[in-house]
This record gives structure tokens, sequence and C-alpha cells, in this order.
């Protein structure tokens, strides 16, 4: 390097399948010292393969406020939070015997 090249780091978070040619891929990456979070649409089709200029980049400090945006959009939309794990069962308390 000569010094003009600037490292950057990449970690896929995840991927959400948006169809049958495009994967919303999360990356958190570190460009310059700053960490940020990618959100990029990739293709896998027959014309191309790979990133996509669609999505949009926040640093590391706006990430709970968009949390609580996408929550409020949410809940502006009626969607109900996914239960993920069920409910455990309560257990009844044994009755002493005297």
């Amino acid at each position: 390097m000569d010094g003009s090249e600037k490292k950057v780091t990449v970690v896929k978070l995840g991927e959400f399948k948006l169809n049958e040619t495009s994967v919303l891929v999360i990356n958190k990456t570190d460009y310059s010292g700053e960490d940020r979070i990618d959100f990029r649409v990739w293709v896998n089709s027959m014309k191309y393969k790979g990133p996509t200029k669609q999505g949009f980049t926040l640093s590391l400090d706006k990430m709970q406020d968009f949390m609580d945006f996408v929550a409020k959009l949410k809940e502006k939309a009626g969607i109900e939070p996914k239960k993920s794990e069920p409910e455990p069962v309560k257990k009844k308390k044994a009755k002493k015997r005297e």
C-alpha cells in the first residue's frame, strides 16, 4: 500500500432473500477506522453477480435510531412481532401436605 489506499474490513451479519435473483446482504464494515452497517442488494443473475447500487450505509451511532424507526413502522403497519419461542408453561405450585 502506498498510503492512499484505505483498508476495509467486512463481516457478514446476515442476508434476507428478496426474490429468486436478489438478496439483501447486511455487513458490518470498518472503513477508515469507522464502524458502519451496510445494507446492500446483491444479485445473482445470468448478466451480473454481485453488489448493486441499491442500498445504504449507517454509522453504528445511528443504528439504534434506525431500529427504533423500524419498530415504529411495524407498529403503524400493524405487524405483530413473531414469537421466536413458545411461552414457557407455568407450573402450578405443589400444595403442602399437613
